[in-house]
């Protein structure tokens, strides 16, 4: 009897019923408005041969047959022929990123930072002017205050917390508000109803950075905000071994930043990349709800320790703003930082006595992190302002997937010995 060769069975698999191409299903029809993890294991996959993961397409260029096909596939949805422009695994993720953040459609780009500035990049003209949170993730700061300076950009940075100066920093020239969902290392929340509403009287686009939130908590598109940007090295991925970054808003916008910054500036999320951050999407809800349950915990106990002068959570009773937290998140995530007494010395002290919790400037992964603010002030440079003074004495804590009697053992082995 003649083998069986591999050809013939392709041949087999491709043959149709009823117009159906069997080599491939889309199996996204049924899913986008499941449950957040069943649509993060469905929506947006194709399985080919049966095979429940999707394949990576590693491929730069995609070929032809005819002049015709190419042509059309200048102008058609999902028709693929560079990726730097478009990819089937990119958008596998791409599709699940949208649904999670109930956004319309999403870009990749190779890291936060080329996220945020993509949409800076997209948004701002010559002579535009920004308001912006502060404090802020120091990319975007240093973005805002330095970079676009040169193109006639200007920005102002303000506490959000204090609507007024908010609506007093709105200008003529104003184009864009800017804003994290908590902020970066005090975890200090606002009345986004009330910014976004003052954006709308002004016809202001408004921009969210919800990496420390994440969709699991927050979901900045259903309480008014045009764009949401997410570092998804973090929590998105959630295994420590992706650079990432996405845009979310309507299609429109999609489109315009996918055409313009994200075919000329060229900041692609590589096929292999986009592979594992699907990937770590489909368990994202489960590692969610464990972080957030260690966190907890440990927050808790941080609080009533003698050597711990505040915990840095607003969705700890106890916080000022828990009445309004409550109102906008639906949980914490594994990300809050709490500030020692004894200053930068305690810090550092008590950051070289953890085993467990490694010293790294990420979070989101499935490994326990500490970090203090305090490390970016020049040790000869003496704290002049409250915010510094704060910076120094604060550790920013990433509580990962360890189990969390290990974790409080560690933390308060390093606490009492100070």
């Amino acid at each position: 009897m003649e083998p069986l060769k591999v050809d013939h069975v392709f041949e087999k698999e491709k043959e149709t019923e009823d117009g159906e191409d069997k080599m491939s299903k889309r199996l996204d029809r049924d899913t986008k408005d499941s449950g957040m993890q069943t649509m993060l294991t469905h929506y947006g996959d194709e399985t080919f041969l049966g095979a429940v993961v999707p394949p990576v397409f590693m491929n730069t260029l995609f070929a032809f047959d005819t002049y015709e096909d190419f042509q059309k596939s200048q102008w058609e949805e999902e028709a693929f022929y560079y990726s730097r422009v478009s990819n089937p695994t990119q958008i596998i993720a791409e599709k699940k990123l949208a649904a999670l953040e109930k956004g319309e459609a999403a870009r990749l780009f190779a890291s936060g930072m080329a996220a945020i500035s993509s949409t800076l990049l997209h948004v701002l003209r010559q002579g535009d002017h920004v308001v912006c949170g502060y404090p802020i993730y120091n990319g975007t700061y240093q973005m805002l205050q330095n970079y676009l300076g040169k193109f006639g950009i200007t920005a102002d940075f303000v506490d959000f917390r204090k609507l007024d100066l908010v609506r007093e920093a709105i200008k003529p020239n104003t184009k864009m508000i800017y804003c994290e969902g908590l902020s970066t290392f005090f975890m200090d929340v606002f009345d986004i109803p009330a910014v976004v509403q003052m954006a709308k009287e002004h016809g202001l686009i408004t921009v969210m950075d919800n990496t420390c939130a994440t969709p699991a908590t927050l979901r900045p598109i259903e309480w008014g905000i045009d764009v949401v940007i997410h570092s998804a090295s973090k929590y998105l991925c959630g295994h420590s071994d992706v650079t990432a970054g996405v845009v979310i808003s309507s299609k429109k916008f999609i489109d315009g930043i996918s055409q313009a910054e994200g075919v000329l500036i060229g900041g692609t999320l590589a096929p292999l990349e986009a592979w594992l951050l699907t990937r770590g999407l489909k368990t994202f809800g489960i590692r969610m709800k464990q972080h957030a349950e260690s966190a907890r915990r440990l927050a808790a106990m941080l609080n009533s320790h003698p050597q711990v002068m505040r915990v840095n959570l607003p969705l700890l009773e106890k916080h000022e703003q828990f009445e309004l937290a409550s109102r906008q998140f639906s949980d914490i995530t594994g990300l809050f930082s709490f500030e020692l007494h004894g200053g930068a010395a305690a810090v550092a002290r008590m950051m070289n006595k953890l085993q467990l919790f490694q010293i790294g400037v990420s979070w989101g992964g499935f490994e326990s992190l500490v970090y203090s603010p305090g490390l970016g002030i020049p040790p000869d440079q003496q704290s002049r302002t409250e915010h510094e003074t704060r910076l120094e004495r604060t550790i920013r804590i990433s509580v990962g997937l360890e189990d969390v009697n290990d974790l409080a053992e560690d933390l308060f082995s390093a606490l009492n010995d100070l």
